[in-house]
């Protein structure tokens, strides 16, 4: 077994922190875990991470830029007529698409509040909120996942995360979600890298377990500045990926039954890799 070193990220917003606006207004707990791999787990071996510990940072508040008005011509000799507004097209969703059928999300965040994340600066990784963004960079190229939680826990639900690559990104340089953590320490992942593959596994405080190892996808939306919609759904054991709404995986697992949900960054090409979250939510499933 591959030598592994595990830091372990946590940070908690203090007492007086405002809470999430929430259906029952509950306080905001934060947490922040950094998993390292000496090397990137495969389908039969297995890879722990290590722990390390970042203070908090205050959250950065940028104030919304303005926007331009260009005045319309003036029109000369010209009979009377009515404008016709241009329509923009909705984007087409895959017929599977959960969003389809799950109504109202029981919650979601848009980033501008900043009250569900807490933010924190260390040399390998920042979390910050920035122009209404949730922002995770990963400073160096050595292959380390980092993840922060957010406050809910939950145990049936479809989550998922609009995530933007940054501008430089290449390989398995790779963000996603971890989900149903019942420690900082533990929870299964699901993700995306900018070569356009995916990947479900889990980590259980000791060692990684992988489901369904890196796989390409004609879905997912490749290179620097490509966004793509990246949801789980969870179901008893039953653990189903998506992507921009299509279904890649579906696979079978008790490890975890419920726990909080995060995000992970991590990069294995790029030094700076960095991913933008404009947009979170979940629907709880009976």
């Amino acid at each position: 077994m591959k030598r592994v070193t595990l830091m372990l990220i946590l940070t908690l917003l203090l007492a007086g922190c405002a809470g999430p606006s929430t259906p029952d207004n509950s306080s905001l707990i934060a947490t922040l875990v950094a998993a390292t791999l000496n090397a990137q787990p495969q389908a039969t071996t297995s890879v722990p991470p290590s722990p390390t510990t970042a203070g908090d940072l205050p959250t950065v508040t940028v104030p919304p830029s303005s926007t331009p008005i260009t005045p319309s011509p003036t029109a000369t000799l010209t009979p009377t007529y009515t404008l016709t507004p241009s329509v923009t097209p909705s984007p087409t969703l895959a017929p599977g698409d959960p969003v389809l059928s799950l109504g109202n999300p029981t919650w979601e965040d848009n980033f501008t509040s900043g009250a569900n994340w807490n933010t924190y600066e260390e040399s390998a990784s920042v979390l910050e909120y920035k122009d209404g963004k949730l922002v995770y960079t990963a400073n160096k190229s050595n292959n380390s996942e980092y993840w922060g939680l957010s406050w809910p826990s939950v145990e049936n639900f479809y989550l998922e995360y609009t995530g933007t690559f940054g501008e430089e990104c290449s390989g398995k340089d790779r963000f996603g979600l971890l989900f149903r953590a019942p420690k900082p320490s533990k929870g299964f992942l699901f993700g995306i890298s900018c070569d356009g593959s995916f990947r479900l596994y889990a980590w259980d405080g000791e060692e990684y377990q992988v489901f369904k190892d890196w796989k390409k996808s004609e879905h997912i939306n490749t290179g620097p500045g490509a966004t793509n919609r990246v949801g789980i759904r969870a179901k008893g054991t039953k653990l189903t990926g998506y992507v921009n709404g299509y279904e890649l995986v579906v696979k079978n697992s008790d490890l975890f039954s419920e726990g909080k949900f995060g995000v992970f960054i991590a990069a294995a090409e790029t030094p700076g890799f960095q991913v933008e979250i404009t947009h979170a939510a979940y629907w709880k499933l009976p």
